[in-house]
């Protein structure tokens, strides 16, 4: 049936219809509404509606659009017990529309208000107009209209208590005002429950005391300008010097197995003492060791090695280092299918621990366990990071978070265009500095540092993994304490020779004016230039391994980039063997040409060109470089400069 066709065989309310004496509305206006007659046949929900207060929803241009039934007391009490509402709405019916309790007047006040009971107490505690909106979800599109209708109007809303915090996002929508029930009361407390329990006069002050909600603070806050060098910003601080930044998330991924776990636990003791690890400085701080992935009998077992290895009483650690074992609860963040996803109990407990040890350093140990959603939805991952963000800021610590790589980086030992991290893109741009460790085919470890948004970013590390020891940075004497500075080695392994051999190469290659470019990307950097020389073959080297050796010696000054310029006089740059590394690769010191040596011909720069004192072969065409370099002038130790 339609609405129109109920109502026109309804009958007028009167005051004395249980609900308006419920409510004490005796004095309301009663010719908008209407009772169903008692032997009316309409049934809603399995019970008869004979009787039942009968109040119209009427769209904006008058129109009946749907109609409200407030069943007698009775029907209303079975209604409730079967866990539904008394009153009910004609079914099949839009209920887009309003109702007015009094007259709406052109610039007056409104009191938007979710059922007639409301509305009610509203006009008699005021006089002005009550608008009732049925359902609280049907307040913000009643309201958006109001105020679209008249924008002069003082619109009030009145929400039953627990529903502030939703009334106050409409108000500062719409630009209206909320009425706030008396703090402390039930859930559900509504104007016509005050006006009953305290009386009209309350109810009044109530609503002449309605304000507009305070603005909440700006989601994009300003940043001044004018004094960035008068009052400076501090520059960024770091627990590992360059590698990992204090407030922000880093990431270290590797393939399954290689170690991260135990470096970032090396990493942890050497943070909690403050001493450096692979001849990087770390700030001494608090830190904490949140493992997700192993049980606390494994972490012991390897913080106990690492003591033993590096001579550190366990004692000195009490207080500076905490690890906890959350192997049972891991997830830090969780997520279904496309959700947003939230965080959990455990990352609260994490928070506290943070503030209450005031810690430094945090290693989450690792993403798998620590991230519950999908690796590849975008909005996830940056929720689960910006989770790990706010840990960071609640000390300035630096968070470090374990990640493995995908399946195909991981066959490939290596990170195909520097994504040493597996899902979204979103790891790698949410986190402030990126490391990715590989194990080489001769057993190294390269640990890199992919990314970093707060400086320059460090050297790659090339480290070793003795037997029954723990991995160090290449060169470093076993015998010494694993914690003190980097000292290069020079003599007595395969990695030196390797080192070696190549500075001979990118020496002689130089002699040539063939030169190898610093730039990894280059189409002339050292491995490409070297690949196809009998000598180089015999080293070994790949790609990655190429390099490593390029890194220990730029590490160790024997390598150095310097600038030259080109045929059409653009300025590059090249490898060049500085004073240190000619000595330990055996060869004499250059001789200062006649003529700048550059790629432009030596005939217009006006002079002839240098024969350098060490042109010559590599490998079996010279076995040595330079092993004469005391011979007299003009003997096989070297020419002189024409």
């Amino acid at each position: 049936m339609s609405a129109a066709e109920i109502w026109e065989r309804c009958e007028p309310a009167t005051s004395a219809h249980p609900y308006i004496i419920e409510k004490q509305a005796a004095a309301v206006p009663l010719d908008g509404l209407r009772v169903l007659p008692a032997d009316d046949s309409l049934r809603i929900a399995g019970e008869s509606m004979a009787g039942a207060l009968v109040v119209p929803v009427s769209r904006t241009d008058g129109t009946l659009s749907s109609l409200q039934f407030i069943a007698l007391p009775d029907v209303a009490q079975r209604l409730k017990a079967q866990g539904k509402p008394g009153k009910l709405n004609l079914p099949g019916a839009s209920m887009e529309g309003l109702h007015v309790v009094g007259e709406l007047v052109p610039g007056g006040v409104a009191y938007i208000c979710e059922g007639i009971g409301t509305a009610w107490a509203c006009w008699q505690a005021t006089g002005a107009a009550a608008v009732v909106c049925f359902g609280w979800g049907r307040v913000a599109s009643v309201a958006a209209d109001l105020r679209e209708a008249d924008k002069a109007a003082r619109l009030v809303l009145v929400p039953d208590a627990g529903k502030e915090s939703d009334a106050e996002k409409i108000a500062r929508t719409v630009n209206a005002a909320v009425a706030y029930m008396p703090e402390g009361a039930p859930g559900n407390f509504d104007a016509n429950d005050l006006a009953q329990s305290e009386g009209m006069e309350a109810l009044r002050a109530l609503l002449h005391s309605a304000h507009e909600p305070a603005l909440p603070p700006p989601m994009l806050k300003p940043v001044s300008v004018f004094d960035v060098l008068t009052n400076p910003a501090p520059p960024p601080q770091f627990i590992w010097d360059g590698y990992l930044p204090r407030g922000v998330v880093s990431l270290l991924g590797a393939h399954g197995g290689t170690g991260k776990s135990t470096i970032a636990l090396m990493l942890g003791v050497c943070a909690a003492l403050g001493r450096p690890l692979f001849g990087v400085n770390t700030v001494q701080c608090k830190t904490l060791f949140v493992s997700l992935e192993d049980s606390a009998h494994i972490v012991r077992h390897r913080l106990a090695f690492i003591c033993h290895t590096w001579g550190i009483n366990p004692a000195q650690l009490d207080g500076k280092l905490h690890i906890v074992d959350g192997t049972e609860n891991p997830e830090l963040f969780s997520a279904d299918s496309r959700g947003a996803g939230e965080t959990t109990a455990t990352y609260f407990e994490l928070r506290k621990l943070v503030q209450l040890e005031d810690v430094g350093l945090v290693v989450v140990d690792n993403a798998s366990d620590a991230y519950g959603g999908d690796e590849i939805q975008r909005k996830q991952v940056r929720a689960f990071i910006r989770s790990l963000v706010m840990v960071a800021r609640l000390t300035d610590c630096a968070v470090v978070l374990l990640a493995h790589v995908d399946k195909n980086t991981s066959r490939a030992r290596k990170a195909e265009g520097g994504e040493g991290y597996s899902g979204s893109t979103a790891w790698h741009n949410s986190a402030r500095s990126r490391l990715f460790m590989t194990r080489t085919e001769m057993g190294t470890l390269t640990l890199e540092h992919q990314k970093s948004n707060l400086g320059k970013l460090r050297e790659a590390l090339t480290l070793e993994w003795p037997d029954a020891g723990l991995p160090q940075l290449m060169g470093n004497d076993p015998a010494d304490n694993p914690l003190n500075p980097f000292m290069q080695r020079v003599e007595g392994r395969a990695e030196d020779e390797r080192a070696i051999n190549l500075l001979r190469m990118v020496a002689e290659f130089e002699s040539r004016q063939q030169y190898c470019s610093p730039v990894a990307t280059a189409r002339n950097n050292v491995f490409a230039m070297l690949k196809s020389e009998p000598a180089f073959q015999k080293l070994k080297l790949n790609a990655d391994g190429c390099k490593r050796i390029v890194n220990q010696c730029q590490r160790a000054k024997w390598l150095e980039p310097v600038e030259y310029r080109t045929h059409d006089r653009k300025t590059r740059a090249r490898w060049t063997l500085t004073s240190e590394g000619r000595a330990i690769a055996g060869l004499s010191a250059p001789c200062a040409p006649s003529a700048p040596c550059t790629n432009e011909s030596a005939e217009s720069a006006g002079g002839a060109p240098c024969a350098p004192s060490c042109a010559g072969g590599v490998g079996e065409e010279r076995a040595h470089f330079g092993a004469k370099e005391s011979a007299a002038p003009g003997t096989d130790g070297g020419t002189e400069c024409a």
